[in-house]
């Protein structure tokens, strides 16, 4: 792939914690592959979104856990950078990173590596915390958010 990323998409502070990682394992199947059998590429926002699932889950900002505290978190940004296409059957591994925002943002990197380790594509998703009694974006960061950072800071979600 020629890599057209140039630089990280997110830069952190050097006095905030370490970005979360997760990593989940995906199977092309053939619903998501188009007439050549190589992965559509509107199905790898998908793949982007199961690897960013999971993460939210393990540190109790799931879709559900939202949606009791009156949250969403929509899509505010989405960038990919394809590089070698996906075929039926194939296995890629998809990597979400979760940087550390001050504000009510959930900025999410992304990485998808066959198990080669060749590189698929990177990208990234910008998030927003937004009321779902007035569909507005907040301007100030939730309880739910600024709980999840507290236990972050405090290294809760880091596994040795």
């Amino acid at each position: 792939m020629r890599n057209r990323k140039k630089q990280d998409y997110f830069t952190d502070d050097a006095n905030a914690p370490a970005p979360l990682e997760f990593t989940v394992r995906h199977r092309v199947y053939f619903n998501e592959t188009d007439a050549l059998g190589i992965v559509w590429h509107g199905n790898y926002a998908v793949f982007f979104e199961q690897a960013i699932t999971e993460l939210a889950h393990s540190i109790g900002l799931s879709v559900t856990a939202l949606k009791d505290a009156g949250l969403a978190t929509p899509l505010a940004q989405l960038h990919i950078d394809y590089g070698s296409p996906l075929y039926i059957d194939e296995t890629v591994d998809i990597t979400v990173r979760l940087h550390w925002a001050d504000g009510p943002l959930l900025n999410y990197d992304l990485k998808a590596v066959k198990p080669d380790g060749t590189l698929v594509c990177t990208g990234y998703e910008v998030q927003v915390f937004m009321d779902l009694q007035n569909r507005q974006a907040l301007w100030y960061s939730p309880d739910i958010w600024e709980n999840c950072k507290k236990r972050w800071a405090a290294g809760e979600f880091y596994h040795g």
